[in-house]
């Protein structure tokens, strides 16, 4: 504890000097403090034989506003067990989910240090049940949520923008283990208000081989329902040469009434045979799973939706799961 109050104070410090001399305000008018809880309780139906209460994940942080370009971001992300080795243990671990300083200029953004990677930002806000599950490619680690490095974007009309990253590779509960980096591109197009279109590549490099991924993502949005497609692609998977693997997600929000939405979604995660082998590499992961449910939202910051999720091996001896789930997001 007393070294995340000493990294704190180390990082902002400088920020709030700055914002002391160039606004002469205190600290605590320069941003805002700001958290997040996800949160559940779930049933196993079937042959599924578990149910429990959890809180998945807590996100606490402060963001300040320096001057009209510079700005900092700092969130602290303490996950549940299963993000730890010692899972017997039960200890929850806190990382840094952000800590980086931001440089804004009409449509270019660059910010440094750690920070929300590119790679299935925009997918997971368009799927907008983060609090329920991740997205594709973060549920089936085809990369990390956020990274150490560079991040830019440029907004060259309302319809076009193009990111690119340097980051360190490993994701941001990691340190830099070796010499090499990973580097990603993007571009988004949005021709008319209820349409994007995103293509996105990124390569990261080893002694052994290197990573590439690559993903595109249409999706549309009207008052009263979204439609969100996205294909995803990863070529030697923890850099073992030859080992990839293949993914389609489908989701949609349809409003019901004030307050009130439905949601769907169906994903499919399918790997490679490698050379001389009869079954793909990743058949024991392989399969298709589906969520539906209904959403609530009582007030803006709380959210809570009732929901069936299930998981359907590909495998003949795979295992099959089916949960009833009812999730909570708190937000301020």
């Amino acid at each position: 504890m007393k070294n995340i109050k000493f990294i704190l104070l180390f990082l902002f410090t400088p920020l709030l000097m700055m914002a002391q001399d160039q606004e002469e305000k205190a600290w605590y008018e320069t941003g805002r403090v700001y958290g997040k809880i996800f949160s559940n309780v779930h049933y196993g139906l079937g042959e599924t034989n578990q149910k429990a209460f959890e809180v998945k994940r807590a996100y606490f942080g402060y963001q300040a506003k320096l001057d009209d370009h510079f700005s900092g971001n700092i969130k602290l992300d303490i996950g549940n067990q299963n993000d730890v080795q010692d899972y017997a243990a039960k200890k929850r671990f806190a990382y840094f989910k952000n800590a980086y300083v931001q440089y804004q200029l009409n449509g270019l953004k660059i910010q440094f240090g750690i920070a929300d990677a590119f790679q299935f930002k925009t997918q997971e806000k368009f799927w907008g049940y983060r609090y329920i599950m991740q997205s594709f490619q973060d549920k089936n680690k085809f990369g990390s949520s956020a990274d150490l490095g560079i991040f830019a974007s440029y907004k060259f009309s309302k319809k076009l923008s193009l990111d690119i990253s340097i980051s360190n590779g490993e994701g941001y509960s990691n340190i830099q283990q070796d010499e090499y980096f990973k580097g990603s591109f993007g571009i988004t197009y949005k021709p008319i208000k209820a349409l994007v279109i995103r293509g996105y590549v990124d390569a990261h490099d080893s002694d052994e081989s290197t990573q590439i991924s690559a993903n595109g993502f249409i999706g549309v949005t009207t008052t009263y329902f979204t439609l969100g497609n996205e294909f995803n692609y990863q070529a030697n998977n923890k850099f073992h040469e030859d080992f990839d693997m293949y993914g389609l997600s489908f989701y949609s929000t349809v409003k019901i009434i004030d307050h009130l939405k439905a949601f769907g979604r169906y994903d499919y995660l399918s790997s490679n045979k490698l050379e001389g082998d009869d079954i793909p590499w990743n058949l024991a992961k392989d399969g298709s799973s589906i969520i539906a449910g209904l959403e609530y939202q009582p007030i803006k910051n709380v959210k809570m939706a009732l929901n069936y999720q299930d998981f359907v091996a590909y495998a003949s001896n795979g295992k099959d799961s089916h949960y009833l789930y009812f999730n909570v997001e708190l937000n301020f």
